[in-house]
């Protein structure tokens, strides 16, 4: 098949490009496009209806690419609709249908449009969703960990420092640690949000067009954006650095359900016993009659490096390129979708695991033994007058 950077066009007789080169170079990006096909399609119809604004594009031309887009779009939700490797990406197949369903029409669809831009454009699209669902997915956690708060929050457990038993807590307390600190967490994915939610279509490849007049505003009306990324050159720039602060933002919840599951993994041993999780969460032992694991909270607490690695990838990547579009963006594509993905499966089953997740109240007060009481007999001592160092040392003395 032709590419779209051969003379004819998308259709015709087959490129002259190296075979081994061309599978290096392509790699998996025309899967991952098909992934990210029904936000290419968004993106190309607001273009379409973008080209008949300035009069590029006659209605009858318009109505027929939009005609098009939706068969497109209806096949893709079938399972009928595929990128071929020869096409490269999402952009080549788009054009490609369209030029040999419709017609010479087919073959305007692309005006004053590169495959920087259009790529760009998909991609900011999916990952205004995406976060929005994570977001939500985020605030399903918290709400779990607020209703088992309610419910538990005032069963006494020891506090830790050093691995050692330190100070009294609660169920409460160490769960609403991890409560609070989401809740920041949103906060920053909020501040994401808003970074991200700006329209890179009509950036071309990179420089902008000044023949045309495309009409960048009515394209971010008709996408939903907040507002135009005006500057051509930063639309190309952030490919790669918006998915980086992404990952980089979602990172901090990864973190934090990561803890969370060292946490369980500790809590629900049977030296611990404070915690237990029903059997439809453990696995058991090829070989041991008598183990029942928790494998899904060691898998979480494991995905948080792999998400990690995600992320640097994405950052080894970009982080030496020079100015203008460069192929390499082309690799953040796979380890940032694999990374959201990653996120929001993690989310959903840690969700899942604190909603199921039962405190055995007596273990825990039974844990709670004298010691975890030294300190508040010292601040006792302290209010009756004593230096802190004096009661200090008198109630250490009682316990050693």
């Amino acid at each position: 098949m032709k590419k779209l950077w051969d003379e004819k066009g998308a259709t015709g007789t087959s490129s002259k490009i190296n075979q081994i080169v061309e599978d290096y170079t392509v790699g998996v990006d025309y899967l991952l496009d098909l992934e990210l096909l029904p936000y290419d399609i968004a993106g190309t119809m607001a273009h379409a209806k973008m080209l008949h604004k300035i009069k590029i594009l006659e209605k009858k031309e318009l109505d027929t690419l939009i005609a098009g887009l939706k068969k497109i779009l209806t096949l893709y939700k079938k399972g009928e609709f595929k990128i071929d490797k020869s096409q490269e990406d999402s952009a080549t197949a788009i054009e490609a249908y369209l030029t040999e369903n419709y017609g010479e029409v087919g073959k305007k669809v692309h005006t004053g449009r590169s495959r920087n831009d259009q790529c760009l454009t998909m991609k900011r699209l999916y990952s205004k969703e995406k976060l929005s669902q994570i977001k939500r997915e985020v605030g399903s956690l918290i709400q779990a960990l607020d209703g088992q708060i309610k419910k538990q929050g005032k069963i006494k457990m020891p506090g830790y420092t050093h691995m050692q038993r330190a100070m009294p807590s609660t169920v409460g307390m160490w769960l609403g640690s991890f409560r609070d600190s989401l809740k920041d967490d949103l906060i920053l994915l909020e501040a994401v949000v808003k970074v991200i939610d700006q329209n890179p279509l009509g950036s071309a490849a990179g420089y902008g067009e000044n023949i045309l007049g495309l009409d960048r505003k009515f394209t971010t009306t008709e996408l939903g954006f907040s507002r135009v990324q005006e500057n051509p050159m930063y639309c190309a720039f952030s490919r790669g650095k918006f998915e980086n602060i992404i990952l980089q933002s979602v990172s901090n919840v990864i973190f934090d359900i990561g803890k969370l599951a060292s946490d369980l993994l500790l809590f629900t041993t049977k030296e611990f016993d404070f915690f237990t999780l029903p059997d439809s969460f453990k696995t058991g032992s090829s070989l041991m009659p008598q183990k029942k694991n928790y494998d899904v909270l060691e898998i979480v607490r494991g995905n948080l490096a792999v998400f990690n690695g995600y992320r640097d990838q994405i950052e080894d990547i970009i982080k030496n390129l020079p100015s203008g579009y460069n192929r390499d963006f082309q690799l953040t594509k796979e380890p940032f979708i694999k990374g959201i993905k990653l996120a929001g499966d993690t989310i959903k089953v840690m969700t899942l695991a604190v909603k199921n997740l039962e405190a055995k109240k007596k273990n825990l007060e039974v844990a709670c033994t004298p010691e975890l009481y030294a300190t508040d007999e010292a601040l006792k001592l302290v209010k009756q007058g004593k230096s802190f160092r004096e009661a200090y040392q008198e109630v250490k003395e009682k316990y050693y």
